[in-house]
């Protein structure tokens, strides 16, 4: 029972961010994932065709 009495208090010490502030951090960070996102996206797309290509080239010496 004190846990939940001293989570409680404690609680009560929390500065919650204001509405503005909220939206610029959802801004942020869904700019910082769409970024990374495309950053992979691109790099799967190089890896798979240097792997298909390195593929191509090593089928084309064993013929």
């Amino acid at each position: 029972m004190q846990y939940i009495k001293d989570s409680l208090r404690e609680l009560r010490h929390v500065v919650w961010p204001t509405k503005t502030e909220t939206k610029i951090f959802f801004i942020q960070v869904f700019w910082t994932l769409t970024i990374f996102t495309l950053f992979l996206f691109m790099l799967s797309v190089i890896f798979w065709n240097l792997i298909d290509l390195l593929k191509n080239t090593l089928s084309w010496f064993t013929l």
